[in-house]
């Protein structure tokens, strides 16, 4: 079992289990936020353990890392289905394509300077913001969406 992830169950008050395990150690590998059908498909498929994962389980264990805010569930309005990502406490926003859902994060903030002058003007103390931007993502566009 990975060390790392070990720590961060131990600092998060989590047991460890080979489920949990398998559950974060596939996030931390995506690079895009992922729903928990496909993390229950690809640890469904995966031949290296014997016991296999069913989806409630990975609900389940997603909403335990969203509680601990190890991981980030993303709900992109009614129509999209919630995603997760591993909580790499950075900053990003999504581009999400809306013939397939697919999400896509977007690195680097052009709001940074804008949060900071709304701020000034309204006197608003601003926490956060998220930006979402919707369309069609290259693949559904080649096939014609």
């Amino acid at each position: 079992m990975n060390q790392n992830i070990v720590e961060l169950f131990k600092a998060n008050q989590i047991k460890n289990t080979t489920q949990r395990h398998r559950v974060i150690e596939y996030l931390i590998k995506c690079k895009e936020p992922v729903t928990a059908e496909s993390i229950y498909i690809a640890l469904f498929e995966d031949d290296a353990y014997e016991d296999k994962v069913n989806l409630s389980t990975v609900y389940r264990i997603l909403d335990l890392f969203v509680k601990q805010s190890i991981v980030l569930r993303n709900s992109f309005g009614n129509e999209h289905k919630s995603t997760y990502e591993f909580n790499r406490r950075e900053h990003k926003h999504h581009l999400i394509c809306v013939k397939c859902n697919k999400v896509t994060s977007i690195k680097g903030c052009p709001l940074k300077a804008y949060e900071q002058d709304l701020g000034n003007q309204t006197h608003f103390k601003i926490l956060e913001h998220r930006l979402e931007i919707f369309g069609v993502c290259p693949s559904c566009q080649e096939r014609g969406n």
